[in-house]
């Protein structure tokens, strides 16, 4: 005898299951569009650090016999703000120059508190005053010894605290710290310009 097959039974969903699944589907794509949104506004007003590079540096009369001492220290490093919309407020900008990684050279003030606009280039220019080393330092004799063989392995570093400007808001402080490796010639001069420096905050 031939089977009797039975077709399933549609079942048709209630009213108010047909309406809270509604409200779910339109809850999730707002929710989504939401989130696009929301990153999007997060790329374009997400800070991006500034950028510096050491333009030049110079120590005259270096390679004399007493020290280097009560020298003048020039240098300029340039500041550039890579943000289309975001300002930078800097607080003042102090620097520090080493020998040796660890051994300080000078240190001391270097500019006042700016504010750099977005896209904007500056040139930060310090003067310092060396305090060493002298022929008494344990390190004059290896410092003496590059000088005359015409590269010295130095480091400038500057510290400072910005803020950031977003749309009609600041960001909070954050400090900063740019540090520069650079090889000084035997004329007091700097070897390679305009060498990027690490940014740290």
């Amino acid at each position: 005898m031939p089977r009797n097959y039975r077709l399933p039974m549609y079942h048709r969903q209630s009213p108010a299951i047909r309406c809270l699944n509604f409200l779910c589907a339109v809850l999730l794509t707002i929710v989504f569009i939401a989130g696009i949104i929301f990153f999007v506004l997060w790329l374009s007003l997400r800070p991006h650090r500034p950028k510096f590079a050491l333009a030049d540096f110079a120590i005259p009369n270096i390679n004399r016999q007493t020290g280097a001492a009560n020298l003048p220290v020039k240098f300029t490093v340039n500041e550039h703000n890579p943000n289309q919309k975001i300002g930078i407020y800097f607080d003042a900008v102090y620097g520090s120059v080493y020998y040796d990684n660890n051994e300080l050279i000078a240190s001391g003030p270097v500019a006042y508190p700016f504010y750099q606009p977005p896209k904007g280039d500056l040139p930060v220019q310090g003067e310092l005053t060396a305090s060493g080393p002298t022929p008494t330092d344990p390190s004059w004799q290896r410092f003496a010894s590059e000088v005359g063989a015409g590269s010295v392995e130095m480091r400038l570093v500057l510290n400072s605290t910005v803020r950031f400007k977003v749309k009609l808001w600041d960001t909070r402080e954050h400090h900063m710290k740019v540090d520069c490796g650079f090889k000084l010639g035997g004329d007091g001069t700097l070897l390679k310009k305009n060498s990027p420096c690490d940014v740290y905050f």
